[in-house]
């Protein structure tokens, strides 16, 4: 192992794990419909939009839970899902890849479109803990005047991810602590490492 034991282990696990995500399935299905199987362009544009309506989808899912608050073990297991894969599609396609450390030849609109799919993710990454706020998790904090709203949830997720404050919305024990700083490190990981990865240099000229 000539990189060592610990970059092999985890090379493994970072190039492996993205088969346990939905995002490929979809990818895999745009590949089995796609006419053109050898045109490199075709593949490419069934690709973009296979992940375009999985980032649809999701953003439905937890838009229509919220709304009707349906919250169960499975659905909430099922968000940090989720979350854990929508973080970890963003590290490994836009840092750990191959194609990801190569983008010299990136064109000015993939760059574009990989800056906006991440603002995306940002977005869906704070909604979804918007949700866990709300509804599985309501308990563990405390909701000014005993109001608990989604709107609530919202400025509180949006707040917290930022490290800031607000009021109306606070963690009352060790687990809700938890649960807000593991999105502020969360948010960290987004805009401090991924963030400045996905807005590389190109010379590019399209």
């Amino acid at each position: 192992m000539k990189n060592g034991i610990l970059y092999t282990f985890f090379k493994l696990i970072f190039d492996n794990f993205r088969f346990l995500t939905i995002v490929e399935f979809f990818k895999f299905i745009a590949k089995k419909i796609n006419p053109k199987k050898n045109n490199v362009k075709s593949k490419l544009s069934y690709s973009r939009n296979a992940v375009d309506v999985f980032i649809l989808l999701k953003w439905m899912f937890i838009l229509i839970i919220a709304k009707f608050s349906f919250s169960n073990n499975f659905i909430t297991v099922f968000v940090w899902y989720l979350l854990i894969t929508n973080i970890y599609s963003y590290f490994y396609y836009h840092i750990w890849s191959d194609e990801a450390l190569n983008t010299e030849s990136f064109e000015k609109d993939r760059i574009r479109r990989r800056f906006l799919n991440l603002m995306l993710a940002v977005g869906f990454s704070n909604l979804c803990f918007a949700y866990l706020y709300k509804l599985p998790y309501q308990v563990d904090f405390d909701w000014s005047n005993n109001n608990i709203t989604f709107l609530k949830a919202i400025w509180y997720s949006l707040s917290n991810s930022f490290g800031g404050n607000y009021d109306a919305v606070k963690p009352i024990n060790d687990f809700s602590n938890s649960v807000s700083m593991v999105q502020l490190i969360t948010t960290f990981i987004f805009i401090t490492i991924i963030l400045g990865k996905s807005i590389p240099q190109t010379n590019s000229k399209k």
